[in-house]
């Protein structure tokens, strides 16, 4: 868990990229516990009615799998990521700022570039290199 956020409507966490709701994350972890330990106790249970005594671990073990599968479903489809993609126009200022946060060097970078000759024509296709190199201009200055 990276960062914790305050949010229109509680808080929020950022984990591996995702940012959701701390809410929704205590219920997630909890329905998966319950239905993942509770498949595999169901199994236990069941299956020494008509499974071979050898074979009753791993059919419930089996069926705790797919309760995990299930749940893993159910929370993607009750628990969306509460992420916001914002799409702006590349300028060399938005630029400058990204390669600050990321305290990258934009001629080491623009170095690398140029080595690669297939990132740098996708870069020069979406008009990204030129706005790098109006950086480096900048910068030199």
């Amino acid at each position: 868990m990276n960062k914790q956020r305050e949010g229109k409507r509680g808080t929020f966490v950022e984990i591996l990229g995702d940012t959701i709701s701390e809410r929704q994350l205590i219920i997630s972890i909890a329905l998966s516990v319950l239905i993942s330990l509770g498949g595999y106790k169901l199994g236990q249970a069941i299956f020494p009615s008509f499974a071979e005594e050898r074979m009753v671990n791993s059919y419930s073990l089996l069926l705790g799998i797919a309760g995990t599968v299930t749940v893993l479903v159910l929370n993607s489809l009750l628990f969306k990521p509460k992420r916001i993609l914002v799409e702006d126009e590349i300028s060399a200022t938005n630029m400058a700022e990204v390669f600050a946060d990321l305290q990258l060097d934009i001629e080491e970078e623009l170095k690398l570039i140029e080595e690669d000759p297939i990132t740098k024509r996708e870069l020069q296709e979406l008009g990204v290199l030129s706005n790098l190199t109006g950086n480096k201009k900048e910068g030199k200055q």
